[in-house]
């Protein structure tokens, strides 16, 4: 049983579960606590936050585990990059042995699968278990926009935009901190939201996209309605291949949201022969890799599949991408008015004693 399944059944308060559940609450309200008073202490000066002469965009959320937050980190990267900007993506790193600031190359055990699968497009993207320092590495080695991945919480850092990736299927945790539910923080820490990005809508319901929409709109902030859309299949050395052959597949991953990929496959039109769920940045054993080797169909996702190696025949993932309707002009648009106030404000420190700096 997963240690999501375990605090499933807490929250549920079934049979001996319920047990825990006075002992997690208090833990919950406790996490909660600390968590709005480092806030405040940020908020109110006491801790210092580090501003950045270039753009820094910062991708996060409020819950732990998948909010689809990945795909939309691709498509900012793409943006930027069309438009003639040199990003780069900086992360954590999470599980990876690098401690950085390094690039990243697709090699999951050192580098963590996320980085990994961003290196391997191509995507230019830099380790650092110290946030800070890897945005620094970044700028010093090239880049003149940075992408924060997982930054929401990572208030050392004062981003040029603040994006909160939403995920319609559970967007605030079961409304609990950690470990009685998945939010990091509270909910009215979305206050320091620029903008709410709500991941994977086109797998929802539209009443309960419309009131997760309602929600969001109290906190007067531009909201962005992303769909996720399949794009082609890849095998097991990232080679774009065909489609699983046949009617039934067999899903397994090791994901924060391992559910909404399973609905992904049946909305497809695939039926499910066998569905193995792994733990979140599962690392694969040989014992596990005996398991998954037995099944005739098998179909994961690009994380997973990094990490494989290719040790595993006939596996395909499917690459998927993001779309937002107006997202790409928003990001633009915000990242060209902080290079151009950069650029005012290293006229003016140019500009000589009592004389105005100005533009013809």
């Amino acid at each position: 049983m997963s240690l999501n399944e375990i605090r499933r059944k807490v929250l549920n308060r079934e049979g001996l579960f319920s047990l825990l559940y006075p002992l997690l609450w208090l833990l919950s309200k406790l996490y909660c606590g600390v968590s709005s008073l480092r806030n405040y202490l940020y908020d109110s000066g006491f801790l210092n936050s580090t501003s950045f002469g270039l753009p820094v965009v910062s991708v996060g959320n409020i819950v732990a585990g998948g909010s689809g937050k990945t795909p939309l980190v691709e498509s900012l990267y793409l943006y930027l990059e069309e438009a003639g900007f040199s990003p780069a993506i900086v992360t954590r790193g999470y599980r990876g042995k690098e401690k950085g600031p390094a690039f990243a190359k697709p090699q999951p055990e050192v580098f963590g699968d996320e980085a990994s699968v961003y290196a391997l497009k191509g995507y230019r993207t830099v380790v650092s278990k110290d946030k800070l320092k890897g945005i620094e590495f970044a700028f010093e080695k090239g880049s003149n926009v940075v992408i924060l991945d997982d930054g929401f919480q990572y208030r050392k850092v004062r981003p040029t935009l603040n994006l909160v990736s939403v995920d319609p299927f559970n967007p605030f945790g079961d409304e609990h901190c950690l470990p009685l539910g998945l939010l990091r923080e509270p909910i009215s820490s979305l206050e320091r939201a620029d903008a709410f990005v709500i991941t994977r809508a086109n797998l929802v319901s539209s009443e309960r996209l419309e009131s997760l929409e309602l929600f969001l709109k109290t906190f007067k902030k531009p909201i962005f309605i992303a769909q996720q859309h399949f794009k082609f299949w890849v095998d097991g050395e990232f080679k774009r291949t065909h489609p699983p052959q046949g009617e039934f597949v067999d899903v397994f991953c090791g994901i924060g949201n391992p559910d909404q990929f399973l609905k992904m496959i049946v909305d497809m039109g695939y039926r499910v022969r066998n569905y193995l769920v792994f733990e979140d940045h599962h690392v694969y054993t040989d014992e596990d890799l005996k398991r998954l080797s037995e099944l005739e169909n098998p179909v994961t996702t690009e994380k997973d599949l990094i990490k494989l190696k290719g040790r595993l025949r006939r596996v395909r993932a499917p690459v998927l991408k993001l779309e937002a309707y107006g997202l790409k002009e928003f990001i633009l648009a915000n990242v060209k008015n902080a290079q151009r106030s950069k650029e005012e404000k290293l006229e003016g420190d140019l500009a000589p004693s009592g004389v105005s700096s100005f533009k013809l």
